[in-house]
């Protein structure tokens, strides 16, 4: 693929407002039919009672009550979409929030899917709030419309003279007003009224609740402990499992003796398949403990036992280090290549990251419930793709889609886990259910999990750089060795993606993410930048911050070590390279204000790292100390400013950079994944160590102001954190860390002088 091209790969897919808008007339009424959504889920949404409901559109129904139901198409995993987004709708809809009730939307359809992902529903890459906001607005200001239109109708006057707000509309004129429920009860009422034209959207200086803290959907559930997730799903005549997977990918059992295990305590069955032993009983309890009576013996794939994770990863770094083998062009503008070759100072480095786990804190469960007749099933899961888990069931039990009701469940955490195409998760449950013609909640415990756990892909980089007499960059080329997660486990996306390793390469490029030129990419007029393909065996998968995370520490601590090796300070070093965007250099010179860049502190170190990603800009600034003797690194505050455009809701804004940023220093301090002859030598929270709040920073988080649409902020807290702890160490010490994650034994390498020093410079006229 040649460079630049990359930008063809997401699907370009422009809808008018008519366009949406006709396209959601085709599914109102099948709205009506959807099933509750489980037990606990009324309490969970806050119901209140209610008349009559009237479908609007695709994502509004108005009960004559006065009760507005609103669709949220993406999946609640503690991102409060399921507020954020039905906020949007609520506010074109002037609707009167405390009157709002939230439902997932149906798993499938044009309406509620997204362009980038072939239209599926994929709740990932901080595309929630983004990739919905224009549509949402549409679709609320249309109800609007058609409620607006019904009133003006009742009382014969012009449609032009009449307002809304708060639920209700209004006729300034004569005074009177009629609230939303009235009118949707009134005799006659047309759904269509209004839609001879597109809406019209409210200028965001009157908006209401956009930029506002709403009480969320779900907060009182949650304090309550009343909050339901897919873990928590109880169904008459429910039975437990808990199942045994095997070591390897590709294993089947050879030989199996589940004696004492059938004569346990409250035990009906152990059931089995090619690759799964599943302990049935009353409780999951009971059926954990005959599970570990069982002995099974595998059958392994050959090539699976020999698997290393320090042989993969040794053998990364080589790649990207031979420049005489070609990699696949990912991002390039000018001549690196001649521009290195001819360079008189060429500065080089290497880096690499770990394998790593999602570390959801909800243990990976579902409940299925095949029916007596074997015609209908349902489904209880948290799940970020449901039209993946529609598919995996239909495919186990033989039950058409069209046939199975998903109950879309809050999860206890994902970060990319619960989107995998195969969706093991829901299959055991499925299997099991198929069987038994009864309810099946199958848990994994972290164990099960961790043994064939999807993990982040490791990388080995390498960039070099050619540096003037004035330590300005002429040239710029940067290798990425690693596996690319959707070629093996996403096959749809594989194709509509034009078989492009978009997930891992995300954030090596400087230009935006779809291709185009983007002004707040650092200004590299000379660059190459290369996906070195790794195959490994190992199953990986997208993890939160995807590709962006390993490659934006790489580039920003290489910036650094060229600002050591050219005598530049890093903030103006970025401040130069980003010349061309103000918004870019306004988030990094805040963030050297609130930090207090220029102070030093004694016995600590601050760094600095810079990101775009997902159309947001973010800048972060971390204050470290470290204890040699123990190898412990310190994080005492981290600073970050962003520019995300449109803020939806502020205080959320703030919970998910503190989240991203938390979760982006656990995988540069303690997270790591090693494989020994095939195996995770990781089984649990004991020894896959995470940041505990004990350790955390105080984080302090300032946003620029902005009108423009908004963008994503899930995951890049988590894309830049790493790399400014890096640079904070290399400030505070004097030596550079060049692994993620920061074992203490490279930090305790590092304060002797020991750790690995990668090469400084290359002279071409010295041979």
């Amino acid at each position: 693929m040649p460079a630049g091209d990359s930008g063809n790969l997401v699907p370009s897919v422009v809808l008018s407002r008519r366009d949406l808008l006709k396209r959601g007339t085709g599914v109102v009424f099948s709205l009506t039919l959807l099933p509750a959504a489980g037990r606990g889920d009324d309490r969970l949404r806050g119901h209140p009672r209610r008349g009559a409901s009237v479908p609007l559109n695709a994502y509004v129904h108005i009960a004559t009550d006065g009760t507005v139901t609103i669709c949220c198409p993406s999946a609640e995993m503690g991102q409060g979409v399921l507020t954020a987004l039905p906020v949007i709708v609520a506010e074109e809809m002037d609707a009167d929030w405390s009157r709002v009730i939230v439902t997932p939307s149906p798993p499938v359809g044009d309406d509620y899917g997204d362009p980038l992902f072939i239209n599926l529903i994929f709740t990932v890459a901080s595309r929630s709030v983004a990739g919905y906001f224009e549509r949402l607005r549409i679709f609320g200001a249309q109800a609007r419309r058609t409620l607006v239109h019904n009133a003006a109708r009742n009382w014969n006057v012009p449609v032009a003279g009449l307002e809304t707000k708060m639920g209700q509309v209004l006729d300034p004129k004569s005074g009177r007003h009629m609230g939303y429920g009235e009118i949707a009860g009134l005799p006659g009422f047309d759904v269509n009224a209004g839609q001879a034209d597109a809406p019209e959207l409210k200028d965001p200086s009157r908006f209401q609740l956009i930029g506002r803290d709403v009480e969320p959907r779900n907060l009182a559930a949650k304090v309550d402990g009343s909050v339901r997730f897919s873990i928590d799903a109880s169904l008459p005549g429910m039975v437990h499992a808990a199942v045994i997977r095997p070591p390897f990918a590709g294993s089947r059992i050879k030989s199996i003796d589940d004696r004492d295990a059938r004569k346990a305590p409250g035990v009906s069955g152990v059931h089995r398949r090619d690759e799964t032993v599943a302990v049935v009983a009353r409780t999951w309890f009971e059926a954990l403990a005959a599970k570990r009576a069982i002995r099974v013996e595998w059958q392994h794939a050959d090539v699976t036992g020999s698997l290393d994770s320090q042989q993969i990863l040794d053998r990364s770094i080589r790649d990207a280090r031979d420049t005489a083998a070609p990699g696949i062009p990912w991002d390039g503008a000018g001549d690196a290549p001649g521009r290195l070759a001819g360079s008189h100072r060429v500065i080089e480095r290497e880096y690499s990251t770990e394998y790593m786990y999602h570390g959801g804190m909800e243990p990976m469960n579902a409940t299925v419930h095949v029916h007596e007749d074997g015609s209908r099933a349902e489904i209880w899961a948290g799940t970020q793709a449901p039209g993946y888990t529609l598919d995996t069931v239909a495919r186990i039990t033989g039950i058409d889609a069209a046939n199975i009701t998903l109950h879309r469940s809050l999860m206890g955490g994902a970060f990319g886990r619960r989107s995998v195409h195969a969706m093991d998760f829901v299959q055991d449950a499925a299997w099991l259910s198929a069987q038994l013609r009864k309810p099946v909640k199958v848990i994994w415990d972290r164990e099960e999990d961790f043994k064939l756990a999807y993990l982040r892909p490791a990388t080995g980089q390498y960039l070099r750089a050619a540096v003037d007499e004035s330590g300005r960059v002429t040239a710029w080329h940067h290798r990425v060795a690693c596996e690319d997660p959707v070629k093996a486990h996403e096959p749809l996306l594989w194709e509509a993606w034009q078989q492009a390793p978009l997930i891992g390469m995300l954030g090596s490029e400087h230009r935006a993410e779809d291709g185009s030129p983007f002004d707040a990419a650092y200004d590299l007029p000379d660059r190459l930048v290369e996906y070195v393909a790794v195959e490994s065996g190992i199953r990986v998968y997208a993890m939160r911050g995807v590709g962006a995370m390993p490659n934006k520490f790489a580039i920003e601590s290489f910036l650094d070590e060229l600002c050591a090796e050219t005598g530049s300070d890093p903030l103006a070093f970025r401040l130069q390279l980003l010349h061309r965007s103000a918004r870019a250099q306004q988030v990094l010179q805040k963030a050297a204000e609130i930090s207090q860049w220029g102070r030093r502190r004694e016995g600590r170190g601050l760094g600095l790292a810079y990101s775009h990603y997902a159309g947001s800009l973010i800048a972060c600034v971390a204050e470290v100390s470290t204890d040699h003797r123990s190898g412990q690194i310190r994080v005492h505050d981290v600073w970050v400013v962003v520019d995300c455009g449109l803020v939806i809701q502020p205080d959320n804004l703030v919970a998910q950079l503190e989240g991203g940023v938390i979760y982006g220093l656990s995988n540069a301090l303690t997270e790591r994944i090693t494989i020994e002859n095939g195996m995770i030598m990781q089984s649990n929270f004991h020894d896959y160590q995470m940041m505990r709040i004990s350790s955390a920073p105080e984080i302090h988080v300032h946003t620029v102001h902005s009108t423009a649409p908004p963008t994503g902020v899930g995951e890049i807290g988590t894309v830049v954190a790493p790399a400014a702890l890096a640079n904070a160490f290399a400030a505070l010490t004097g030596r550079r860390l060049r692994r993620l994650p920061f074992t203490p034994e490279q930090v305790r390498a590092a304060a002797s002088g020991n750790e690995p020093s990668g090469s400084n410079r290359h002279d071409p006229a010295a041979g």
